[in-house]
């Protein structure tokens, strides 16, 4: 089970990555907008989205990549919540993996329903 898990942590990674790309946050003023807090399960990465001028509130943000190097957006990282969320999703994938082994190998087995060939 440990070499499944190890197996799959680049995996996770991947996963945890697009978490954060996916995550949204929501802001009610201003001053919410200097710590926008993206990633899941655990934020693990803020920003200062102050410079964006929003018409109304609240305003629903996306996780901003950095536009250039001459202005670059303030960005901090919490490697502990990272690295906890890569461990947690891996947790998850193989906990899913093995609860689906069994229904996997269920359907392959020789005289189900689903493994006989119809004439």
């Amino acid at each position: 089970m440990l070499r499944v898990y190890l197996c799959l942590l680049p995996l996770a990674a991947l996963a945890t990555f697009y978490l954060l790309v996916a995550d949204r946050f929501t802001a009610a003023s201003v001053r919410d907008l200097g710590h926008a807090r993206f990633g899941l399960p655990f934020a693990w990465v803020e920003q200062d989205l102050s410079r964006y001028e929003p018409t109304s509130f609240p305003v629903t943000m996306s996780f901003q990549w950095q536009r250039a190097w001459y202005d670059p957006i303030v960005t901090s990282y919490d490697a502990v919540a990272g690295i906890a969320d890569v461990l947690l999703v891996c947790a998850v994938l193989t906990a899913g993996g093995y609860l689906a082994l069994p229904v996997l190998r269920a359907l392959r087995r020789p005289g189900s329903s689903s493994s006989r060939v119809e004439a």
